[in-house]
């Protein structure tokens, strides 16, 4: 809907009214408004009743249908706009309240606007803001490259939002609030923003990052990079060979099966690795330049760096490591 301009609809022919709907033939494709008790002026265009949702038939596609939940919408009110090409005054008065919004089969714009939105990408390339509010967003995909039919952009601005990805590529963030973010399948980028953010990177090889916050981040399948960032995360890598990083605070880390590699620096904070296993190939990286100490402490093996970080292997003997366990420096 954000792809329409109110003024593009001036002077436009009226293919038919009654007191229930008005149809006009825009640029490219026909706007259909349904409402209640609707009255026209003499060129057909709406002065009263009440609009209660919106038809827009862009071309020989599908027409994309939008219903409304807010409070019906002044038919004088929507003429008034259309006659000050007040486009993004209408939009963000029309979807103020809980929307349910679906894209189309081609590439869509879509906002949620206030209010607690249900918008649901379906085909194409999608760009999807969910504004204020606490938006569950999805994004359903076909095709498998970045900027090729199916690629997400999915973004949850303010409120506690529910993101869930398609099929394929999705780049997802949450912004701000408590967000609940997962990729589905292909190889995605699902990022927490601010707060504390649940994220998960589904199948295939993701980027899983929670910026800000404590926050619970998860690879799930495949071969992923997850990064905690601020304060004090949960990070886990699922399986597949992951590269775990709790990055600045005090963060729990996991790298399930495979091949993990986890990472810490000299200022990160206290890290505690819960199954470090030398035998799946699982290594410890530093940042270069790094100084270090391993040592025993009771059960575990602890990593000191100058700076104060401090790696803790639960359950290692220093003694059994391999050789090659501990690189970077």
């Amino acid at each position: 809907m954000d792809a329409v301009h109110l003024s593009a609809l001036n002077g436009q022919p009226v293919l038919g009214s009654s007191p229930l709907y008005l149809m006009i033939d825009g640029p490219g494709g026909d706007l259909y408004l349904g409402g209640q008790d609707l009255q026209f002026d003499g060129r057909g265009h709406p002065i009263g009743g009440t609009i209660g949702h919106v038809q827009i038939s862009i071309g020989s596609f599908t027409a994309q249908i939008y219903t409304l939940t807010d409070p019906l919408i002044s038919a004088s009110q929507f003429g008034q706009w259309v006659a000050a090409d007040a486009t993004q005054l209408a939009f963000s008065t029309i979807l103020s309240g809980p929307d349910d919004i679906d894209g189309g089969p081609d590439a869509d714009l879509l906002r949620g606007y206030d209010g607690d939105d249900v918008i649901r990408g379906l085909g194409g390339d999608n760009t999807v803001f969910g504004g204020q509010g606490n938006d569950t967003i999805s994004g359903y995909g076909f095709a498998v490259t970045l900027g090729a039919p199916g690629a997400n952009y999915l973004r949850g601005e303010e409120g506690d939002d529910r993101i869930v990805g398609g099929s394929l590529f999705d780049d997802i963030n949450g912004n701000q609030g408590a967000d609940t973010c997962s990729g589905g399948g292909g190889d995605d980028w699902v990022v927490g923003g601010k707060d504390n953010d649940s994220l998960s990177g589904d199948a295939g090889g993701d980027l899983v990052y929670g910026n800000l916050g404590a926050d619970t981040c998860d690879g799930g399948d495949g071969n992923d990079i997850v990064r905690g960032g601020q304060d004090n995360d949960v990070v886990m890598g699922g399986a597949g060979d992951d590269f775990v990083s709790g990055d600045k605070g005090d963060d729990t880390m996991t790298g399930g099966a495979g091949a993990d590699i986890f990472h810490t620096f000299g200022d990160a904070g206290l890290d505690r690795v819960t199954d470090f296993h030398a035998s799946e190939g699982d290594r410890v990286q530093l940042d270069p330049g790094t100084v270090y100490t391993a040592a025993q402490v009771g059960a575990d093996t602890v990593i000191d760096m100058t700076g104060g970080g401090q790696m803790v292997l639960v359950g290692v003997t220093l003694s059994s490591l391999p050789s090659g366990w501990i690189f970077g420096a």
